[in-house]
Parts: C-alpha cells; structure tokens; sequence
C-alpha cells in the first residue's frame, strides 16, 4: 500500500501544484496515443462485449454531437471525483493545520472557503486549470481510438468505483469521459479507499496534503 506521503504528494502533483505550494509544471490530463491504439487494438479482439461496446459508441457520439469537450464540463467530472474526498475531511483538524502552516496549499486558498463543497470547488477548480495546462490539444482529438479508451476507462471505473462510475453516467454519460481527467481524480480515490481501512490514515494524508508536504 502507498504510504500517506506518496499519495499525498501524487494528489498535489495531480492539481499541479510542487511541495511548496505553488502551481507547478506538471502536465495532467495529457492523452498518450500508442495507449489509445492499445484499447483499439482490445476493443478489436474484445467479440465478448461488441454490443455493449457499440452502445457505449453510439452514447459518446451523442455526447460529442451535444460539444461537451467545454472546461466547465471537464470542471464538473473532477468536481464529482473530488467531492467523495472532500466529504471526508475532518475539518476541526484541518483547520487547526492551516493555523499553523504558512505557504501551504490550503494557505494559499481563501480560510472561509475552506467548508464543505465549497473546497472540493476549489480543488476542482485547480485539477481544471492543471487540466487545461497539459491537455487540450488533447480535447481535439476526433473520436477515432479514443472512443474505445473511453469505454474500457469507464467500465474499469465502474468495477472499482461504481459509485463515482453512476453518478457521472447519471450527469449525462460524463463516465465516457472520465477517462480524461483520470490522471487528475485518481488520487483521491486513492486517498478515500485508505479512508475507508484506515480512518487515521486518511488524517495523516490530508495533513501532508494541505500541509503541502
């Protein structure tokens, strides 16, 4: 199992920001061709699932028919992965934490922001921005391989956490494209499923996380 600080340390990375709370030069969200023609290439062979894969096909053609390749779109998918996280903070600790630390990542976020929703907007808002940064030439992509990333992305998703996988299926079918800003929510989820082992864990995760390391 990762140790608190890797993962830690991955969830900055993943909203691009270094040890010293700053934004840094990591591009997330970045689509790797020869990865895409290696779900073609599956997706070819996979005879098991042809019918369900031309359903999924024919929703994300629906999808890039209605131009959903928008940042507010993109903000809302990680908004949905951020939020499990975020319910889950113990804010009396945090809170303590970001008196005692200057320059951190929570530091550098407005203190009355620091509730509920409202901090998973913020990191959300962080995971777009790193998101954008790295990533959208990769939104112009024509559907091509990506159509069969996608739908093994999603299917994945729905085997590990079929939670989040409903909720964004149930936003418009946004679980096709999860597969985007994976690089970006994983983390968290990461981050929760040591939560749910191991609540103290989790504390010491979200101290080295908003402590900024």
């Amino acid at each position: 199992m990762d140790s608190a600080k890797e993962i830690a340390r991955d969830m900055l990375e993943a909203i691009n920001v270094d040890g010293t709370g700053f934004l840094g030069a990591v591009a997330k969200g970045v689509i790797s061709f020869p990865v895409s023609v290696a779900y073609l290439g599956y997706d070819f062979m996979d005879t098991e699932h042809r019918r369900e894969n031309l359903d999924d096909k024919f929703r994300l053609a629906k999808l890039v028919k209605k131009g959903v390749f928008r940042r507010d779109i993109i903000e809302e998918i990680i908004k949905a992965g951020i939020e499990d996280f975020a319910s889950r903070i113990n804010f009396e600790k945090t809170v303590s934490l970001v008196k005692n630390i200057s320059g951190s990542l929570v530091g550098k976020m407005a203190f009355t922001e620091l509730t509920g929703v409202k901090l998973g907007e913020v990191i959300a808002s962080r995971g777009t921005t790193a998101f954008f940064a790295g990533s959208l030439a990769g939104l112009l992509l024509s559907v091509g391989a990506e159509a069969s990333r996608a739908i093994y992305t999603s299917r994945t998703l729905e085997n590990r956490n079929p939670t989040l996988h409903d909720k964004l299926q149930r936003m418009g079918d946004l679980d096709l494209l999860y597969f985007f800003v994976e690089d970006i929510v994983r983390p968290f989820e990461a981050a929760c499923d040591v939560g749910d082992r191991n609540p103290a864990e989790f504390d010491k995760i979200c101290e080295y996380f908003f402590g900024g390391l």
